[in-house]
């Protein structure tokens, strides 16, 4: 029995502790053993306030020692042993990760020259049906059909590129031919810019289909992906056995969401014109949409904000607000859609989201209308905004929500489409109340932390509401560590193959009050999700994902209807919106598929003709 006890201690020690630091299992179903092992870090970290690196010692302490005791000294040097080197590569992926290097030195002129080589992202947009990592599936082009792709190379980084970017897109096969230009050299882009490549392949020729070699190289770097085509089918006898849009914008598997929240005007957090212009200056980089929470009350009113200083004896200027007004009026391209790779005449882009008036939950709850009460929550104070007063849960939660709206429009000229509720508060009546309010998409309206942490609620229209949208944010936010960073490359994965969206929740301060460590993680994190997932995934603003999701997917609301009319699929839009990049998939029986990339002018239809030439 004392063996037992014995052997599951050092077992559960030992296994805790490897699997956290299995990032590599990350992409996979068996991603689950490496989450779970840092739900036990982070649950411990969080509720005993226990440093990761503490826990780390600990357990490799327990393992080791437990070894001892139960195998003897040859045990616990091998238990040591293996705990360690998995501690210390861990570590060197953590220092890889937070370095955030843009560049690497050309090697041929290594002690030479210094030619560093920017980091290049590259993304293939076009009808891509399963994207690998090194081979892309097409599926069937059929004879005389001509799908429009476009090579989209991104420089994230800070160095500039000395040396052009050279494209090769090249086929043996007879039966499929490449639409592009002559150009063979491009301008390799500066920092947080885009070059955008476009090409087209065309069915020649009914037959077997062929590879086409896609390939960007920079100095010795290169980016090397094969575009298969299955099959060119001949045109006359082939015939739609289903059709319909099931992915997100372009073909994607899943969308992605940078949310940040901003609850009060506060330059020591950062949170103000400099630590924006920190945090999109980073968006920028990636021209990655993100969407800004912002809690008005503090954040917008000088005179509100100057009297919550002097009640707790806080300088936290309260004179700038006009210059952080400012700032968003003429540096930031506020649209509430934008989507990868962001474009704008502005510096930086981000779109405005609702975080209430009176941000509760926290000290900047505090309010003459509460009697100066930190952390107050719903049902402890009357406030001038409220329509009626006392009054319930969903009317105070709905006016809260209107003030903020109110506020946004008057002081920053845009109007908020979506919200999420400050401090993590819902009840009962939050989604109803962010309906009443007016808002499109909300986040974290109706859903536990422990959803949050472990079961990635799929994208829905929340209970008693009949258009809202709730796009749950998932665990963990604003990473400081590697395992943090891997938990969440988990949930891209799980969202890749579930077709879901995944909004992460990094506050925009990137807590740079403490260190350079969410900063750089985020931007190692962003790099993967762009990167490492071959452009499966549509990161875009919360508005623009719930928006299509709820007039493309979502069974209920969608006014998009495809339908098969004879020889060709016809795609009608009912809706007041035009919608653009709709992945229509295409299946002629056989398993024969593919994805057609379509637009639809609002109240139009578009035919897809499949007996004739496309």
């Amino acid at each position: 029995m004392i063996d037992f006890a014995m052997a599951m201690m050092v077992g559960g020690a030992a296994g805790v502790f490897l699997l956290s630091k299995c990032f590599f299992l990350a992409p996979f179903r068996v991603g689950w053993l490496m989450l779970l092992a840092n739900v036990v870090y982070e649950t411990l970290e969080i509720k005993l306030h226990f440093r990761r690196d503490r826990l780390d010692a600990l357990l490799w302490l327990a393992a080791t020692g437990g070894a001892g005791c139960w195998l003897g000294g040859v045990g616990a040097a091998a238990v040591a042993l293996v705990l360690g080197g998995a501690w210390v590569w861990a570590l060197r992926v953590e220092l890889r990760w937070r370095a955030d290097a843009p560049a690497r030195q050309q090697a041929g002129c290594a002690g030479r020259v210094p030619l560093p080589i920017p980091r290049l992202i590259v993304t293939l947009r076009g009808p891509v049906l399963r994207r690998g990592r090194r081979t892309y599936r097409a599926g069937v082009l059929p004879e005389g059909w001509s799908q429009p792709y476009k090579l989209l190379i991104l420089n994230p980084g800070r160095v500039r590129p000395q040396l052009p970017l050279r494209v090769e897109l090249a086929t043996a096969s007879t039966r499929v031919r490449i639409e592009a230009g002559q150009q063979s050299e491009w301008p390799c882009p500066e920092p947080g810019q885009v070059v955008a490549i476009p090409f087209a392949l065309r069915g020649e020729r009914a037959g077997r289909g062929g590879d086409v070699r896609l390939r960007v190289a920079h100095g010795d770097w290169t980016w090397t992906r094969r575009l298969r085509v299955a099959a060119v089918p001949a045109r006359g006898p082939l015939r739609v056995r289903n059709a319909a849009i099931r992915r997100w914008k372009y073909g994607a598997r899943a969308g992605f969401v940078w949310r940040g929240d901003n609850d009060l005007y506060d330059p020591a957090t950062f949170q103000s014109a400099a630590g924006l212009r920190l945090a999109l200056g980073l968006a920028a980089r990636f021209r990655m949409p993100t969407t800004v929470m912002l809690s008005s009350r503090l954040s917008l009113h000088p005179e509100e904000h100057a009297a919550f200083c002097r009640q707790f004896g806080w300088n936290r200027h309260s004179e700038e607000i006009p210059d952080f007004i400012r700032f968003w009026r003429e540096e930031v391209d506020v649209a509430v859609e934008q989507e990868f790779p962001t474009r704008t005449e502005r510096p930086l882009a981000a779109e405005i989201g609702n975080h209430a008036h009176l941000h509760w939950g926290t000290h900047a709850a505090a309010d003459p209308g509460n009697g100066w009460t930190s952390h107050a929550r719903v049902g402890q104070g009357r406030y001038p905004w409220l329509q009626d007063s006392p009054c319930d849960s969903f009317a105070e939660q709905r006016d809260n929500i209107l003030a903020c709206t109110r506020s946004i429009a008057e002081r920053l000229g845009v109007r908020p489409t979506c919200y999420t509720p400050p401090s993590d508060m819902f009840d009962a009546s939050t989604a109803r109340a962010v309906e009443a309010a007016g808002i499109e998409v909300g986040t974290e309206t109706d859903a536990t932390k422990w959803q949050k942490l472990l079961t990635f609620p799929a994208e829905h229209h929340p209970a008693g509401c009949a258009r809202l949208v709730e796009l749950t944010r998932m665990l963990p936010r604003d990473p400081t560590n590697a395992p943090q960073i891997a938990m969440l490359m988990f949930w891209l994965g799980f969202a890749r193959r579930h077709g879901r969206a995944l909004v992460f929740l990094a506050h925009h301060h990137l807590l740079a009050y403490q260190s350079n460590a969410c900063q750089n993680l985020v931007a190692a994190w962003l790099r993967h999700m762009l990167a490492d997932a071959e452009g499966d995934v549509h990161p875009a603003t919360l508005t623009a994902l719930g928006r299509y999701w709820r007039d493309v997917l979502s069974e209920r609301t969608r006014t998009v209807q495809v339908r098969i009319a004879g020889d060709a699929v016809e795609v009608q839009n009912v809706g007041d919106r035009a919608l653009a990049g709709l992945p229509l998939e295409i299946d002629f029986g056989g398993g024969r598929r593919c994805l057609r990339l379509i637009d639809v002018p609002a109240q139009a239809t578009v035919r897809v003709a499949v007996g004739a030439a496309g």
